[in-house]
């Protein structure tokens, strides 16, 4: 990283105010758990400069939680990482399942939650409120689309601008400066990352700028510095794996495959649709609505509910009821995604920053996959030019290389972050363990946590500090039909 980005904290110290975020003068307050139960957690905020880069009296507010440990000798201190980007650390605390991972880690180690700049309950609290609706009853005019979402980011960015907010501090060699002072500000020696998707993303950077506050790190659904753009051919590669999957167990689940597999009939509705969009007639908001279903729509959600574990025939059934005329689905889909909304300020600053090389940006624009799959990097495309990002450069892109001990985590099924993401990542890690979760989705870690008893006794092992060997592979009870 340039030194201006390396700047120590002599222009203003961190300041941790101990009172629970949002609960004046308390130094802990109880979380309500879905389903039932709470834990009370010690809470504050953690005060940082707005920009590093440079000299700035503006400060923000970093909200979080630590849960100490049941251990009687802890092990090194938890930080769980938040995806998105834009996700919220705290919130995620009330899920059932994070509480029940974050209740494991603890009876080994203090656990850290915490939002991080721009998100959640974050201050500022940014977001983008504009909304539009493009025509249910049109088909899909990319001109016309990609006019109105820049209009309502354009609006946004001004809105935040003229508050004072500087938008392009919002990156992940900031936020990663957080988590670092963060750690200090607790009193902490070295910490264990434990991320997902852009959680994985902020915790590369942390492992290379400050490899000596590391303890070490689990990855899942990986996402390298240089893999914010997703690569189309690698995308394709995974939802073939998924297809191939459904074929094989097809018989066994109760699914009808139709001609040449669900790949192949997502590529003759779409034939049939660019020749004639389909008119769907719905009860939608207590009155007749028509929605029209047309082959760029239909690419747009080719990757929906695919490789999803709690609902895996939802794809597979919204497919094959197209291939047969059936359209209902996939319009009451079209329905949410014609309303348009925005994503937080910090999304478009933190991925806008990371970015893509040019050489890379080329060779997805020409990738043949685009022709079945829509253009899914087609926001980044859209919109990061609009917006008030620094291009973190070829630099941050590159390869982490780094000696800090990495699990990771990736499944099969995994159309957010392919498989491959992980292995080229793990090329870095000198003593980084890869397992492959065959039929496994984004939240493979979670898959584990679930189906595969050995996994507490992995990680346990792992976040106390030993070196354990992990397997190459794990098959999921559902993929066992496919599994060689």
């Amino acid at each position: 990283m340039p030194w201006r980005y390396r700047l120590p904290m002599v222009l203003a110290c961190c300041l941790v105010v101990p009172v629970a975020w949002g609960a004046t003068g308390a130094s802990y307050r109880t979380v309500e758990i879905a389903g039932g139960g709470s834990v009370r957690v010690e809470a504050g905020v953690l005060r940082v400069p707005e920009s590093r880069a440079h000299a700035t009296r503006r400060r923000i507010g970093i909200p979080w939680y630590r849960l100490a440990s049941t251990a009687e000798h802890p092990a090194a201190p938890i930080f769980m990482l938040a995806g998105g980007p834009g996700a919220s650390g705290l919130d995620e605390l009330q899920s059932a399942e994070v509480y029940r991972e974050v209740a494991f880690y603890r009876s080994m180690a203090d656990v850290v939650l915490f939002d991080q700049r721009g998100a959640g309950h974050a201050k500022p609290l940014m977001r983008c409120p504009q909304t539009a609706r493009y025509p249910y009853d049109q088909p899909l005019d990319w001109a016309r689309l990609r006019k109105t979402m820049r209009r309502m980011l354009a609006a946004c960015r001004d809105h935040w601008q003229r508050q004072g907010v500087d938008l392009a501090a919002y990156d992940t060699v900031e936020n990663a400066a957080d988590v670092d002072d963060l750690r200090r500000a607790l009193g902490y020696g070295k910490v264990t990352l434990v991320g997902g998707s852009y959680g994985s993303h902020l915790a590369l950077q942390v492992m290379r700028r400050y490899p000596q506050a590391v303890d070490r790190a689990v990855l899942y659904g990986v996402e390298g510095p240089d893999q914010t753009w997703d690569d189309p051919d690698e995308v394709l590669a995974a939802l073939r794996r998924y297809d191939e999957a459904l074929q094989a167990q097809a018989h066994r689940l109760g699914l009808r495959v139709p001609e040449g597999g669900w790949l192949a009939a997502l590529g003759r509705v779409e034939r049939r649709l660019g020749r004639q969009p389909v008119d769907v007639a719905l009860e939608h908001g207590g009155r007749t609505t028509h929605v029209v279903v047309d082959a760029g729509l239909v690419r747009l959600m080719a990757l929906h509910r695919a490789g999803s574990h709690d609902d895996r025939h939802a794809w597979a059934n919204m497919i094959l009821a197209m291939d047969h005329g059936d359209f209902s689905q996939a319009a009451r889909a079209a329905i949410d995604l014609r309303d348009l909304r925005l994503s937080r300020p910090m999304h478009y600053s933190m991925d806008c920053a990371s970015g893509v090389d040019d050489a890379r940006r080329a060779r997805y624009a020409r990738s043949p996959a685009l022709g079945l799959i829509g253009d899914i990097n087609l926001e980044y495309r859209m919109l990061c030019d609009l917006w008030p990002a620094r291009d973190l450069g070829p630099g941050y892109r590159a390869t982490v290389v780094s000696s800090i001990p990495a699990l990771l985590f990736q499944g099969t099924w995994d159309v957010s972050t392919p498989l491959e993401n992980a292995h080229k990542v793990l090329a870095g890690l000198r003593r980084g363990q890869l397992v492959t979760v065959v039929g496994g989705n984004h939240g493979a870690l979670y898959n584990l946590y679930d189906h595969w008893p050995p996994m507490h006794a992995l990680m346990r092992g792992f976040l106390t500090g030993h070196d354990v060997k992990a397997p190459a592979r794990v098959v999921m009870p559902w993929a066992e039909a496919v599994s060689p």
